[in-house]
């Protein structure tokens, strides 16, 4: 074989894995398009620092995960007694109250660290950032059939703002890496919400109309805002849509196999992951998933069940490890751990692992199982004593200690599990009892000075956005009811259309957003949610819900073009007219409530059309513009809170950022 042919045949192999590999992550080249923006879109207002305190917990906890142990030992950030929120406490020790996160993030901090072996991390930040640009300009260059003149574009615009980027670019301290992979993280995870969005509508209503999804998805606020934000939501927000579907797919496949299996067990590996960022959240999806599954399943033989079973289990070994290590009991995450509220435990933590780095993380490993051993220990030194019996009395005992062991923990696993189901049935019924009028609007409508709130860690501004607000293209909902009522039928027809993968997929979108509010409700509307962030896990399935109504459909896959034109200029002519309607007089506050009317607004006129939408098929090119309004308005306040509103004064992963918001003439105190 020469070696020419060779060459060729390991190309064409290349080229197979790499399209298997985006077919795997993205579905198709639209996909890995939505994947791109996203990422050139967020990293554009990348801030590196600590947004909000929450940070300084799990920011901690990474760093120490990245030396071989649970227990924090330093605080390398917030202040030198780290009694902030997400700080636990058991046996001394401190905790963090995510370690799902954490082990996430820690393959970015690792990649980090080996760019700063080579090359300046700034630099490399912003050399992958113009690299991410190119590629997204080739790839939407060749869906648009303008492959070659995409391609230049794409080389000229990656280069020159790359030198930009040069020019001005300074050095970012090692201590901030573990920040930066946190971010990086949470940049990742949100960048795929558009994607999950984008492939469930390309099987349930062809491209055009998953395009505009994904489109949506990538400026919906909710998830974009806290995208280089390393909080939970982002990625709890996809895990919950991942689910979501699965759980088409499983009910959409055309016989009983492989296939429906696979995506079937998808959704319950899903609700493992989110178990093990955040555990309530998980029994909510749990909690929805498991009925709606067995309900609704073509098979529910031993085999398949056990399948699916196997895999839900895999999904909870990370979960049940990471307590045990930490709590003892294996279903006790660590966030119902004791409050740290300061002292001087840091300190003697420090000054225990001076003597060795590594022994941090055998002695955190070894007390997760301390009841259980040192009984075995106490039993063994007994028997070993009786004379005449060594090997087989010291097989009893060992046999005796994993029985012993295994009892204790099952019967911790037992106790802990009962705990959970307590916490999380009273919250529930803590939601329920909160379900009155003017609490959902504060959370689902109208923000304001909201009564009983307060604004003085924010001083004194009302930074906070309800859901409309965040997200005005949620206003279509508002048609919901008639079009439910325009497809009454009869108790036959019922069943029928019951047993439409999509309907049943309404059905379990429309249970989880119902149940998992109910889960926070009680604690809502708060001034630090900026866009109610505890609710953003069902926002995708509340904009899932706005593409499955039949208007909108329409509207995107007759009127695309003029819905992807209008985007672009709405967005342009909104940034253009907020530049010129605030100045540096203007609050923060005053600037953020002037987006929440005017997206009130823009929410009210999608909600007219689509009311009159219903009725009639008339009215598509109006349909389309108010679409594009809603979503402009979303990028447009995208953009500017991430440069300006919360972005002066704030360091930039990217220096060209802080270069265009020097030119955007609003400064606020």
């Amino acid at each position: 074989m020469s070696t020419a042919h060779r060459v060729r045949e390991e190309l064409t192999g290349l080229e197979v894995d790499r399209t298997l590999l985006v077919r795997v992550l993205f579905g198709d080249r639209t996909g890995l398009t939505i994947y791109l923006g996203a990422l050139v879109l967020f990293a554009l207002y990348w801030r590196v620092d600590i947004f909000i305190v929450d940070t300084f917990a799990i920011g901690n906890a990474l760093v120490a995960v990245s030396e071989g142990h649970l227990h924090i030992t330093q605080a390398v950030y917030g202040p030198a007694d780290p009694s902030t929120p997400g700080m636990n406490i058991v046996d001394g020790r401190l905790y963090a109250r995510n370690y799902g996160h954490v082990v996430f993030a820690l393959p970015f901090l690792w990649g980090l660290e080996a760019i700063a072996l080579v090359a300046d991390v700034r630099i490399a930040i912003a050399a992958l950032w113009s690299l991410l640009v190119l590629a997204f300009c080739v790839q939407l260059g060749r869906l648009l059939g303008r492959g070659r003149l995409a391609t230049l574009v794409g080389c000229a615009l990656a280069f020159g703002l790359f030198q930009a980027n040069l020019a001005t670019a300074t050095e970012l301290p090692p201590r901030l890496f573990p920040l930066l992979a946190l971010q990086v993280s949470t940049m990742v995870a949100a960048g795929f919400v558009p994607v999950v969005l984008y492939r469930l509508f390309e099987h349930a209503h062809g491209r055009r109309v998953a395009t505009a999804a994904g489109i949506t998805g990538v400026v919906l606020v909710p998830i974009g805002f806290w995208a280089s934000i390393p909080k939970r939501h982002a990625l709890t927000a996809l895990l919950a849509l991942i689910a979501l579907y699965g759980f088409y797919r499983s009910r959409a496949a055309i016989a009983d196999g492989d296939e429906g299996v696979t995506f079937r067990a998808l959704s319950y590996a899903a609700v493992g992951g989110t178990a093990w960022i955040h555990a309530p959240e998980a029994l909510a999806l749990f909690a929805v998933l498991v009925p709606a599954d067995l309900l609704t399943a073509r098979s529910r033989d031993p085999r398949t069940l056990g399948l699916i079973g196997g895999v839900f289990a895999l999904s909870l070994v990370p979960f049940f490890a990471t307590n045990t290590l930490i709590t003892g009991n294996p279903v006790k995450p660590p966030r119902l751990l004791s409050t740290y509220t300061g002292g001087d435990v840091l300190v003697d933590t420090v000054g225990t692992d001076a003597g060795g780095a590594e022994s941090g993380g055998e002695a955190a490993t070894g007390d997760a199982g301390g009841t259980a051993s040192g009984d075995g220990g106490s039993s063994g030194g007994g028997t070993e004593s009786t004379p005449g019996r060594g090997s087989t009395t010291g097989l009893t005992s060992v046999f005796t200690r994993l029985v012993g062991g295994a009892v204790a923990m099952a019967s911790a696993g037992i106790d802990g599990a009962l705990n959970a189901l307590d916490v999380f049935g009273g919250l529930l019924n803590t939601g329920v009892d909160s379900l009155d009028t003017e609490r959902l609007s504060h959370v689902f409508l109208r923000s304001g000075r909201i009564p009983g709130v307060d604004y003085s860690q924010t001083g004194g501004q009302t930074v906070e956005l309800t859901i409309l607000e965040s997200a005005p293209v949620l206003g279509a909902l508002v048609a919901t009811p008639l079009a439910v009522a325009r497809h009454a039928v009869s108790r036959r027809d019922l069943r029928r259309r019951l047993r439409d993968p999509l309907t049943q997929t309404d059905v379990f979108a429309a249970c989880y957003i119902c149940l998992f509010s109910l889960l926070y409700l009680s604690r809502l509307p708060l001034h630090s949610t900026i866009t109610v962030r505890y609710l953003a896990p069902i926002v995708p399935f509340l904009l899932y819900g706005v593409f499955r109504l039949e208007p909108i459909r329409r509207v995107a896959d007759r009127e695309w073009r003029s819905f992807a034109l209008a985007t672009g200029g709405f967005t342009a002519l909104g940034i253009a007219a907020a530049i010129a309607a605030f100045n540096a007089d203007r609050a923060v506050g005053s600037i953020v409530q002037t987006h929440a009317v005017v997206n009130l607004c823009v929410a009210g006129v999608l909600a007219s059309w689509v009311v009159v939408a219903t009725r009639t098929e008339k009215g598509d090119r109006l349909g389309a513009l108010a679409l594009a309004l809603a979503v402009a308005a979303m990028a447009v306040f995208l953009l500017l809170s991430g440069l300006e509103y919360f972005g002066s004064g704030r360091q930039f992963a990217l220096p060209i950022a802080e270069l265009i918001a020097q030119y955007i003439p609003i400064r606020n105190p």
